[in-house]
């Protein structure tokens, strides 16, 4: 079968790779030509590229199950395995890595894969007969295809008129992060299950994101609509805010690392899912494409490669009248929920930014539930699989519930204490003022 995949980031990388290891002829189109010969790499239109990312536990365990060369050439590259939860098993562990380098690893593996032809350009429209996708036009040129995959990323539009109208939300926040290098000998800072350290505070977020090779990047979240704090894209700002918020400071003192790019800024932040043109045969839709989150969270990869698997094992399984279905009915259960429930902790959390009480009939975050286990340690059997992304969001209803009834009574979760918003948004001004 001939298979044209346009967007060649993780998730149609990942696809490709599994289609032309099942016999598939696959072409892979990208606006990018890849890294260039002396290693450096400028990625066209991935804002992620070089800003935080991870993999998460399930998305390790695709790649250990469906693509262990790939897996280990991760390790290789130096990614390392993340911290698990007191009493988790080892399996449940992601990958510290930088999107660069998982970007590298698998444009590195598709190059060697026989079955994969790069095609480097832009993707301007679908060639069709009728009800079925029979192509993509490339720089004007038509180039045929059994199967096309959109996986071009959540700017993409490729056959968007053939499907139903995108869920979508803003996410009411925005961040700057910079990028730090252990020094050598130095031991990395404090690390939690997930991507590395959260520390929520009143107003506002610090994170660390543990990457490959004694690499790792700090993130400042704020609400979009806080000006003050948008400041901390000034360096001056930055490097003042930093000394000064307990986990990033832990992390960037002068002694342990130091920074190894500027300060970067990320916004235009969306939650949206996109269904799955039932319509057309040949035509499939996975990664950004499909569904995009909060990059918060980091679950981003790890949806992207299980959607690219579920289409591998479709088109393995089912002929092609029924491909689109199929993938959106998995999609509607299996990633539909995570885009539930980013809506549900992005709205809980803003809310709670902004000191506004939450009620028993409103959204209930994981932000949410997180706070409220601290008095209830007998959850930690339910939430815990579902913090790894090792269970579904429908999981927590029954701690929901309870919480609900909580609120109900009176209950409303702690304000956190250390630095506030307002304290952090004077040493920004002041460090702007010189």
């Amino acid at each position: 079968m001939r298979t044209t995949i346009v967007g060649a980031g993780p998730s149609g990388t990942t696809a490709a790779l599994l289609l032309a290891r099942a016999g598939h002829d696959v072409t892979l189109v990208d606006r990018d030509a890849g890294p260039g010969t002396d290693g450096t790499w400028d990625r066209v239109g991935v804002m992620q590229f070089l800003l935080p990312q991870g993999l998460r536990g399930p998305g390790r365990l695709f790649l250990e199950s469906r693509l262990p060369d790939v897996h280990q050439a991760l390790l290789d590259a130096g990614a390392a395995y993340g911290a698990v939860p007191r009493g988790a098993p080892p399996f449940t562990a992601g990958l510290h890595l930088r999107r660069c380098t998982m970007e590298r690893v698998l444009w590195a593996c598709a190059d060697r894969e026989p079955g994969i032809t790069r095609r480097t350009g832009h993707a301007d429209g679908l060639v069709r007969d009728g009800d079925r996708v029979t192509g993509v036009v490339v720089d004007g040129e038509p180039v045929s295809a059994d199967l096309v995959v959109d996986a071009s990323g959540k700017a993409g539009r490729l056959g968007h008129e053939l499907r139903p109208e995108a869920q979508e939300t803003a996410a009411p926040f925005a961040y700057v992060a910079r990028e730090y290098r252990l020094l050598p000998g130095a031991e990395p800072g404090p690390i939690e299950p997930g991507p590395g350290l959260a520390i929520p505070h009143d107003g506002f977020m610090e994170m660390v994101f543990v990457q490959d090779g004694g690499t790792f990047q700090t993130l400042v979240v704020r609400s979009t609509d806080d000006h003050e704090l948008a400041l901390l894209r000034e360096e001056a700002a930055h490097t003042a805010a930093s000394a000064l918020l307990p986990g990033i400071a832990t992390w960037t003192a002068a002694e342990r690392a130091e920074p190894i790019g500027p300060v970067r800024a990320g916004a235009g932040l969306v939650n949206r899912f996109h269904r799955q043109p039932t319509d057309v045969t040949g035509l499939l839709a996975i990664g950004d494409a499909l569904l995009v989150t909060n990059p918060m969270a980091a679950r981003g990869l790890s949806l992207g490669m299980a959607a690219a698997g579920k289409l591998a094992d479709t088109v393995a399984t089912l002929p092609a009248e029924e491909w689109a279905g199929a993938l959106d009915a998995w999609a509607r259960a299996e990633l539909l929920p995570w885009y539930d429930d980013h809506c549900a902790v992005d709205a809980t959390m803003h809310a709670r930014w902004r000191h506004e009480p939450l009620t028993a009939d409103g959204p209930i975050g994981w932000d949410v539930i997180a706070d409220a286990a601290h008095d209830h340690p007998d959850w930690m059997p339910v939430i815990g699989p579902y913090f790894g992304m090792f269970a579904q969001p429908s999981v927590l209803e029954p701690v929901r519930e309870q919480i609900r009834a909580q609120l109900r009574d009176g209950w409303q979760p702690r304000v956190p204490g250390g630095l506030t918003r307002d304290e952090l948004a004077g040493v920004v001004r002041a460090a702007v003022a010189g």
